[in-house]
């Protein structure tokens, strides 16, 4: 489990209008809530925000307005732009350190299979994020999935995970990563027919034989 600070700004201006103005400050909106409390609307710094999704921290320190401490957080849910990739709305949900919460933990591939070493074959990465419950000081930064010892045709699947104190919510039947054979290209065959006709062609056309100069001297 990994802990990290975020400094975030109350909105007291929600709506379109003001969502444009945070953009041109190179901040999102976002918001912070709590089980039994009000939420507040905040707005957060976009590189702030995506170097801290990188850290892969499970427990979020917000600070209010660079003072306030709100309750331990965790990322709930990020928006993502689908064409440019950038983060446009966060939700904190603050936690108790005594109550179990759901998340997403990413998984991590360790290794290089045996199958894609020795025999070319590739690995195919499924899985990248495993939903799991547990409290909050029990939430894991990444999960290894090593998959030194598989083969072609072999797989590791959620079922095949164990991870102390974590209940796992994600389908156990779920393949995370698959070694599938390599790929072969087939060079397309030539008819013999075919290739004697190309021959042919290829050939040049003969003209005609040669004539013979008549003798010109005189007899």
């Amino acid at each position: 489990m990994a802990e990290a600070g975020l400094e975030v700004q109350k909105r007291e201006i929600v709506g379109k209008k003001a969502n444009k103005q945070l953009k041109k400050e190179g901040k999102i909106p976002g918001i912070y809530y709590i089980h039994g409390e009000e939420s507040i609307p905040v707005a957060v710094d976009v590189k702030q925000l995506k170097t801290l999704i990188q850290s892969e921290a499970s427990i979020i320190d917000l600070k209010l307005d660079g003072d306030k401490k709100l309750t331990k957080s965790i990322i709930r849910e990020v928006q993502w732009d689908p064409l440019y990739g950038h983060p446009l709305h966060v939700d904190f949900m603050g936690i108790k350190l005594t109550e179990k919460v759901h998340v997403d933990v990413p998984v991590h591939i360790v290794g290089t299979a045996v199958g894609v070493k020795q025999e070319g074959g590739i690995m195919q990465h499924i899985i990248r994020e495993i939903s799991i419950e547990a409290l909050p000081l029990d939430i894991p930064e990444h999960i290894d999935v090593d998959i030194t010892d598989l083969d072609i045709g072999d797989s590791i699947r959620i079922d095949d995970l164990s991870i102390k104190k974590v209940k796992i919510l994600s389908d156990p039947t779920q393949s995370i990563v698959v070694i599938r054979p390599p790929t072969i290209v087939e060079e397309p065959e030539v008819e013999e027919e075919g290739l004697e006709e190309a021959e042919e062609a290829a050939e040049p056309d003969v003209v005609g034989e040669k004539k013979e100069e008549p003798d010109e001297r005189s007899e």
